[in-house]
């Protein structure tokens, strides 16, 4: 390395770095330009910067927010998983997106936070971007507060339109099922959507006015040292009637860098992948191939992920400095005693840590057999949902699980039923709590699927026991109405209980609370937790056997969380051949599916391949997400 002569002199006075904009200057390749300058002239330390930083994010930040989220969760005994009901669980689940929000939007800002006082440094990429990283932590409480005042400005706008869309809903479709408005899309929810759409639009458009009002509050508390309030206040003089021009080309490089990572994906999903296969038959060697694959392809996603946060950061800066923002020149601000050694370790640390990561991988790859399949309401394509037909339907193509939903009547029975009322399924807007068994056995659920199914009807609990009769697991997901769950609780554990059929039934529900009264009512019996959405570590073991995920939140980790913890990981409802094999692939327990037979189909494809076969059909499932 060269020796690093020193930081040029001080100079204290602010001065102007660019001459400003002309009103069609953003169209003529001004900021183009400016951005290539600086690109040329600060990769490197750039690059240095961003290996730095993400060591940093991966060591320190992403785990302290995690944690500082599950930890707020566990505080009010609500982890983010199933549904919140009523106003105050509604405005909980926001306040913590209001939180999350606001943590990463800090992350975000302090990235680039470095990457501009890289590029407004001199000296040698070492100390440069070394020093990047002490500046940022020393801003790190005014960017805390300006990230905290962005995000709490944009809930407050979001307030009217979030209140007057609940208030369309309750009066447009409070009255209907929420499934049945998904599937049988009344003509009320096309009045809804034409109602609210304006106002959704107005608030977006507000959103984004705001947005780009406040772009430039970063650079201006970094580059001139302002404080949050005078930052803000800042940043909407220089973008003052230029918000139209400057969102242009701020959603255009955002198309870009959010591209980048895809077409790193595709080009070695349809190039590179294949070449996997004309390695040798041999674990071993296959093996090695794809930890040195992974580590090329991790390095290319990163570099594709530096290009595009490049240019974001480069941007801001050329618009902030040439729409008339200036900066107090300053020497590279201290480093540590050895910056060399400092940066070249985050560079090595990375190399090492995607290295291990992949080798990782590929000796965690799932080789086993043993997933097993449950039928979402039955085989719900074959035969009418929860249904005998579709449970019969279900048996029949090998599924190990029949997973229904259960609800009480007017008269207290355990009945198999989905829906909060009759509309969708049989045409009548009765809701079950109010309806008496008896009526219901009258009502035909199986003709609005096709007419050679007239005969079925709603069955009990304990009727639907006995006609599975242990051969296949009974997966008993809980549907209480409004005031209804210990009632629905205590009348499910009875009906199970008299039916002699304990040993062959899980509980299941969408409600933590719930789960966790069935473990206090009945602590030997198999509970689930289904969740839309679950942060990791916020659910407590003790409270289920099986955590069900929607399958488009499943990840490594989860699956990792789940051998961690030791419980059994379910993707819920995947109907697609393609995604069942990268889900096996990815080694989660359970496949949940409205295609039971499609199911146990991949699962024996999957069984009749050799350990080579399926390391190479693992990696190729992994890009089709």
């Amino acid at each position: 390395m060269r020796h690093d002569p020193g930081p040029p002199p001080l100079d204290p006075r602010p001065h102007r770095v660019n001459a400003p904009l002309d009103d069609g200057a953003l169209l003529r390749g001004v900021l183009a330009h400016d951005m290539r300058r600086d690109l040329r002239r600060h990769l490197r330390p750039m690059l240095a910067w961003y290996l730095l930083f993400t060591a940093f994010a991966t060591v320190a930040t992403a785990p302290l927010t995690t944690w500082s989220l599950a930890a707020l969760l566990h505080w009010i005994e609500r982890p983010l998983a199933g549904e919140f009901d009523g106003i105050a669980g509604i405005a909980l689940a926001l306040g913590w997106l209001a939180l999350a929000g606001a943590f990463a939007w800090f992350v975000v800002m302090l990235q680039q936070t470095g990457m501009l006082l890289v590029s407004a440094s001199h000296g040698c990429r070492y100390r440069t971007a070394a020093a990047a990283l002490l500046g940022m932590l020393r801003r790190a409480g005014p960017l805390a507060l300006l990230a905290m005042m962005q995000v709490a400005a944009h809930a407050v706008l979001a307030l009217p339109w979030l209140i007057t869309g609940g208030l369309l809903y309750r009066a447009l479709l409070g009255g209907f099922d929420p499934y049945y408005v998904i599937s049988a899309r009344p003509a009320a929810l096309w009045w809804f959507v034409a109602v609210f759409a304006p106002v959704l639009a107005i608030g977006l458009f507000l959103h984004a006015t705001l947005y780009f009002r406040w772009l430039l509050a970063t650079p201006a508390l970094v580059l001139e040292g302002l404080g949050p309030v005078a930052a803000l206040v800042r940043s909407r003089r220089l973008t003052r009637g230029r918000h139209l021009r400057i969102a242009l080309l701020v959603v255009g490089v955002a198309v870009t860098v959010a591209a980048l990572p895809l077409l790193v994906t595709e080009l070695y999903d349809r190039a590179a992948t294949p070449m996997l296969d004309w390695l040798p038959a041999h674990r071993w060697l296959v093996s090695a191939g794809m930890v040195l694959y992974l580590t090329l392809y991790a390095a290319s996603a990163l570099g594709a992920l530096f290009f595009g946060t490049t240019l974001n950061a480069l941007l801001v800066r050329a618009l902030y400095l040439r729409l008339g923002g200036t900066r107090r020149r300053h020497a590279v601000e201290r480093a540590p005693a050895h910056p060399g050694r400092f940066v070249w370790g985050a560079e090595a640390a990375f190399l090492v840590i995607a290295l291990v990561q992949a080798t990782l991988a590929v000796i965690s790859m799932n080789l086993r057999n043993e997933v097993t399949v449950t039928a979402h309401r039955g085989a719900s394509t074959v035969a009418p949902e929860n249904t005998l037909a579709a449970f019969q339907a279900a048996i029949d193509a090998g599924a190990d699980a029949i997973e229904f939903d259960v609800r009480l009547s007017a008269d207290g029975a355990v009945v198999v039923f989905h829906d909060s009322d009759f509309r969708r399924v049989a045409g009548d807007a009765s809701a079950v709590i109010d309806t008496p068994l008896a009526t219901m056995r009258g009502f035909d659920v199986g003709s609005w699927f096709d007419p050679a199914f007239a005969d079925q009807r709603v069955a009990t609990l304990g009727e639907t026991l006995a006609f599975i009769d242990r051969r296949a697991l009974a997966l008993v997901e809980l549907k209480p109405d409004a005031a209804n769950a210990d009632a629905l609780l205590a009348a499910v554990l009875d009906e199970v209980e008299r039916s002699g059929y304990r040993d062959a039934v899980m509980l299941a529900s969408l409600s933590p609370d719930l789960v966790r009264a069935a473990r206090d009512a009945a602590p030997d019996m198999r509970l689930a937790l289904f969740a839309n959405a679950a942060l990791p570590g916020t659910a407590r073991r003790t409270d289920f056997d099986l955590l069900g995920l929607n399958h488009l939140q499943l990840d490594l980790r989860s699956v990792a969380d789940a051998r961690r913890r030791g419980y059994t990981l379910q993707a819920w409802t995947v109907n697609d051949p393609a995604r069942m094999a990268r889900y096996m692939d990815l080694g989660v327990d359970d496949i949940s599916t409205d295609v039971p037979a499609e199911a146990v189909r991949v699962r024996e494809e999957r069984a009749a391949l050799n350990d080579v076969e399926r390391l190479l059909a693992r990696l190729h499932s992994w890009f089709r997400r």
